[in-house]
């Protein structure tokens, strides 16, 4: 059978523009060739009023994916994380220690749930507990506070080692904890023969010793506080001899005033006792200096 000359001719510019990657245009008075990729994925469509993308298009790349998540609605908080930051605030502002009772009223959460959080958040060292029952600021949490800026041990150590070098003997930064209190910070003397040397990490106990007493002094008064602890707070710091290592001398300033900053205490300890006089102006000096840095600027 012939096949006449124009349909050759139609047959033959089909053949062309296919083996180019187009064809004419179907609809009629459109005057654009459609591109083969899109006849292959199909047009796009909306579904649920999100275009959806032809697999093959070439706007489906890191463009299409951020305008996507740009128009993904935010997720509400958590409300439990909310309610843990707000205990871990709460007592983070009295270093000192709050029982479940005052970050409830502080809070405005339930004694039920301070009760869940504090527990969890003390099992994760966030938090510690005192034999007395009270929730205060925890390892972790100072840990997770250095990030942000200096820590308090790596501002005191150059304090630290001036008073070691200055009076020959050990400077020690103590934090407390539920059952004693452990140096987080320590210089000793550099060019001294010898010296009473305490190691970062060594720990006393809470009931003799400069430095728990100082400690002590530094929190709002109490009507237990004995009356060493309540001579320590009025001359602002407190000397002792003999409480835990034999015939050596100590001297400890809190840094702390009513219980305005975490517990803590700056120490210093020689078997001299002119050295130890000597040195007590620098200690009160030192624990004064730490006190600024932990309120920070006013």
């Amino acid at each position: 059978m012939d096949v006449p000359p124009c349909t050759m001719r139609t047959i033959r510019a089909y053949s062309a523009q296919h083996q180019h990657g187009t064809t004419p245009a179907s609809t009629p008075g459109a005057n654009r060739p459609v591109p083969y990729a899109e006849r292959v994925s199909g047009p796009r469509k909306v579904v649920g009023g999100v275009r959806a993308e032809a697999v093959n298009g070439a706007e489906n790349g890191a463009g299409g994916e951020r305008e996507e998540k740009a128009k993904r609605p935010s997720q509400p908080p958590s409300q439990t994380l909310v309610r843990g930051l707000a205990v871990l605030r709460a007592v983070a502002h009295q270093p000192r220690g709050l029982t479940v009772a005052e970050i409830a009223s502080r809070t405005g959460l339930h004694r039920t749930v301070v009760h869940r959080l504090a527990g969890t958040l003390a099992a994760e060292g966030f938090l510690a507990r005192t034999a007395d029952g009270a929730y205060v600021p925890g390892g972790e949490l100072h840990t997770l506070a250095g990030t942000s800026r200096p820590t308090l041990a790596e501002f005191i150590q150059p304090l630290l080692q001036q008073l070691a070098d200055q009076y020959g003997g050990t400077a020690i930064l103590f934090f407390p904890e539920p059952d004693c209190v452990v140096a987080v910070a320590t210089a000793v003397p550099q060019d001294a023969d010898y010296h009473l040397a305490y190691r970062k990490g060594s720990r006393q106990p809470l009931d003799r010793g400069a430095a728990p007493c100082a400690i002590r002094a530094g929190r709002a008064p109490a009507d237990d506080d004995s009356d060493a602890v309540r001579e320590a707070r009025r001359r602002g710091w407190v000397t002792s001899h003999g409480a835990v290592e034999p015939g050596a001398h100590a001297v400890a300033a809190p840094l702390a005033r009513d219980g305005d900053v975490l517990d803590a205490c700056v120490m210093f300890v020689s078997h001299r006792q002119d050295r130890v006089d000597e040195a007590t102006p620098e200690v009160v000096s030192a624990a004064r200096a730490a006190r600024a840095f932990l309120l920070g600027p006013s």
